[in-house]
């Protein structure tokens, strides 16, 4: 079918042996206007005719996306694709490694200020008094990369 039109997005997982892949997801467009789209997993055998009559059913996986929009889930290109993607994944590893070092430090402090033992599951355990315990008075390096100004 030459006259569909296809919206992509990249993802990632794993392939049955465990290794890291990245895959491409290709959707039709039925669809468009000016600011938006609506797509559905590509039926091989159906025409763009025929996928446009599944969208008057319910439940029948057509989505809506905006075009050109950084967070929409597809993209009308694969280089929008792509590059969406890595902004996906950076963004996902400078939250983790914000998340690692919160969680290490809050931990760290709970044993400094004797609340907490040492292990994997410690022995003793008693709560602060005040209902906000500030586990360290200095920011971490992740911590410090990022702005915390007021809301």
């Amino acid at each position: 079918m030459k006259d569909k039109k296809y919206c992509y997005r990249y993802v990632d997982g794993n392939d049955s042996s465990g290794r890291p892949i990245v895959m491409l997801r290709e959707r039709v467009i039925i669809r468009e206007t000016a600011k938006t789209f609506w797509h559905c997993y590509d039926y091989p055998h159906m025409t763009t005719e025929q996928l446009k009559q599944m969208e008057s059913r319910s439940k029948n996986g057509i989505k809506r996306c905006l075009k050109g929009s950084a967070r929409s889930s597809y993209h009308l290109t694969k280089e929008e694709a792509l590059r969406s993607f890595v902004y996906r994944k950076m963004f996902q590893l400078e939250r983790i490694g914000l998340t690692m070092e919160t969680v290490s430090m809050c931990l760290e402090g709970l044993r400094k200020g004797g609340h907490i033992s040492q292990g994997w599951r410690p022995e003793t355990v008693t709560p602060p008094e005040d209902r906000t315990f500030v586990a360290s008075e200095e920011l971490g390096p992740v911590a410090a990369s990022f702005s915390w100004g007021e809301w």
